[in-house]
């Protein structure tokens, strides 16, 4: 009975500083509980906003890459189109030209070069010898004629155009009118033909190539009749200038006849 008189007193004392710890026990004042929830929500919106503003850069960084592969995608379709559009282009210029001059054309050619000295007037084309190209084969678009091959390589070959001075093409009056003459190119951009006294010719007619020289088919367009220069008493023929059906400088691909 004595020796458990100490325990009873340590479990009084234990009891004792257990009510005394709680009774004490230190609690935020409530002005401190409000100071720093602000704090707090702050620092969870902080969070937030950084997270989203990690994904947004995320998805803009993606959606960069998906543009530019879009981009990048529709070159590619754009530059198929005109490709295609092209081939359309001269299929269609081949056809008409089959049907409206001559049937034997050997195939379209793309002008490469322009000679750039202004007393000649010359193409060169993206056709030779190995495409079954030769010298003296007419060229010619929808529009009208063109020249004719006058050198040629393997992978080339050189248009001189009808306005060249180096150019003579047979030419007579569309629509039967009569009277063959012959035109000669002037630089830098129409025709001289000359005919017979006889042939009544007037500025506006229509002139086509004849049978005079042998080298082109008939009945294709040259040109028509800018002025009818006078006659001079001693003059044999009647001369008369000549604006080209073709304007050179804005062709771009050409079809090339058989020779006859």
């Amino acid at each position: 009975m004595t020796g458990a008189r100490p325990l009873w007193l340590v479990f009084a004392g234990l009891l004792l500083l257990s009510m005394v710890l709680t009774r004490f026990q230190v609690v935020p004042p409530t002005a401190l509980r409000s100071f720093t929830a602000p704090a707090s929500q702050v620092g969870i919106v902080v969070a937030d906003n950084l997270r989203r503003a990690v994904t947004t850069v995320t998805q803009q960084r993606d959606l960069r890459a998906e543009v530019t592969r879009l981009q990048q995608q529709n070159d590619v379709l754009r530059q198929r189109n005109e490709l295609l559009t092209r081939e359309a282009s001269r299929l269609k210029q081949l056809d008409i030209i089959t049907r409206t001059q001559a049937p034997n054309a050997v195939g379209i050619a793309q002008v490469i070069a322009v000679d750039p000295s202004p007393l000649l007037s010359r193409l060169t084309l993206n056709r030779g010898t190995r495409d079954g190209v030769r010298v003296r084969m007419p060229v010619t678009v929808p529009g009208g004629l063109v020249g004719q091959i006058t050198g040629v390589s393997a992978r080339q070959a050189t248009v001189v155009s009808l306005v060249d001075p180096e150019s003579t093409v047979g030419v007579t009056l569309q629509g039967g009118g009569g009277g063959r003459g012959l035109a000669h190119g002037v630089p830098p951009d129409r025709l001289r033909a000359e005919f017979s006294r006889g042939v009544p010719i007037k500025a506006g007619d229509v002139l086509v190539t004849s049978s005079l020289g042998g080298v082109y088919p008939v009945g294709v367009r040259v040109g028509k009749v800018e002025k009818v220069l006078p006659l001079g008493p001693n003059d044999v023929n009647r001369s008369v200038i000549v604006k080209p059906a073709v304007d050179l400088g804005v062709v771009e691909d050409v079809t090339i006849l058989e020779g006859l």
